[in-house]
């Protein structure tokens, strides 16, 4: 096994986050981006003599005929992600596909089944980047595999921003993140699979769903105007669910709405509680709840060392190195990037017949 092997990537894409990807590529010094496909000519001439890649064209499956290229690196919008997928699969390349892996169940299903067909072929998808790959995932695991906490019995969790909105007062030039027939849908899509990825995961990915006991959706809450004539994503939701276990999961999350709240989740065991913000740019302190040894209640703060986390962007291109090298499994397989998405699709047809 050659460790000091580099990777030639494709790129799909010329926007923000494939340019975000392609800085952490050049980063690493074991991958090399030698093809970059876009539409729109000026944003894939920009990032090609930006980052020196030598090769472009508009049509991605050019640049799957070349025989020198390892893997796939696919950066469009959702809606788009089925079919670049399935091309880059069944051409041989490895991939890694941004989140959400697709918007509509019968894409999941079928890019599932096609890359059980190429067991060769490695397939990771991008939600374990604000989740999975940080200092603070690996220890809020330990404490719960520690049975430190416990019996989880339930998770909570809220993050609501005033005036976040992808598409509007985030990257304004994305409009494809106001349309649910390219987006799936607001927040729950968008930062939906980084909250599953991080609160399933620490839980051993043992939890599936048991019931949906309400789900709130809620969009129009100022008067702005998107600068499209679609905008039919939710701004804020509320989801009440039972997990398998026996574990109540309150999530909330919004782009935008009339309060404020910080990014916070609430873990409670039957021994223990941990109360944390889970993404690397927050706080780094968590509480610990617990009995001291006299039975009384008492709370600790724990900082969690994260001067070895450079970026969680750099973090996920050098384990995507690391599955490609034999190393590692990936943090985000195919399998459990669906598994959340079936969540989610449930969560929307469950709103849809609450209208």
């Amino acid at each position: 096994m050659n460790h000091q092997k580099t990777y030639n990537f494709g790129i799909i894409g010329a926007g923000m986050i494939a340019r975000q990807h392609l800085e952490h590529m050049r980063n690493t010094g074991r991958t090399e981006a030698t093809w970059i496909a876009a539409r729109n000519p000026e944003n894939l001439e920009w990032v090609r003599s930006s980052f020196g890649i030598k090769n472009k064209t508009h049509d991605y499956r050019e640049m799957l005929a070349d025989p020198l290229v390892d893997a796939i690196l696919v950066t469009t919008p959702p809606h788009l992600h089925r079919e670049m997928f399935l091309d880059a699969v069944r051409a041989g390349k490895h991939v890694l596909l941004e989140k959400p892996m697709a918007i509509l169940q019968e894409d999941l299903e079928e890019m599932l089944r096609v890359k059980e067909q190429f067991p060769g072929t490695i397939a990771m998808e991008c939600s374990g980047r604000h989740a999975r790959l940080s200092p603070k995932f690996r220890r809020v695991k330990e404490i719960v595999d520690s049975g430190m906490l416990g019996e989880i019995y339930r998770i909570h969790h809220q993050s609501i921003a005033r005036q976040g909105r992808p598409g509007i007062e985030f990257h304004p030039a994305a409009k494809w993140f106001l349309d649910r027939s390219r987006a799936g849908g607001g927040p729950m899509f968008d930062w939906g699979v980084y909250d599953l990825s991080f609160h399933l995961g620490v839980l051993g990915d043992r939890p599936g769903l048991e019931r949906i006991e309400s789900v709130m959706r809620m969009s129009g809450l100022d008067e702005v105007d998107p600068g499209t004539d679609v905008y039919d994503v939710e701004e804020h939701f509320v989801v009440n669910m039972k997990l398998t276990g026996n574990i109540s999961y309150s999530w909330e999350r919004g782009a935008h709405a009339n309060v404020a709240v910080p990014n916070e989740t609430r873990i409670f065991g039957t021994r223990g509680g941990l109360k944390l913000a889970y993404c690397t740019w927050d706080d780094s302190r968590m509480t610990l709840y617990d009995l001291d040894p006299e039975g009384k209640a008492r709370e600790r703060i724990e900082e969690v060392d994260m001067s070895a986390h450079i970026h969680d962007g750099y973090a996920l291109m050098e384990h995507f190195i690391r599955v490609l090298d034999g190393e590692e499994e990936p943090v985000i397989s195919l399998e459990l990037a669906k598994k959340h998405m079936d969540m989610i699709l449930k969560f929307t047809k469950f709103a849809d017949k609450s209208l």
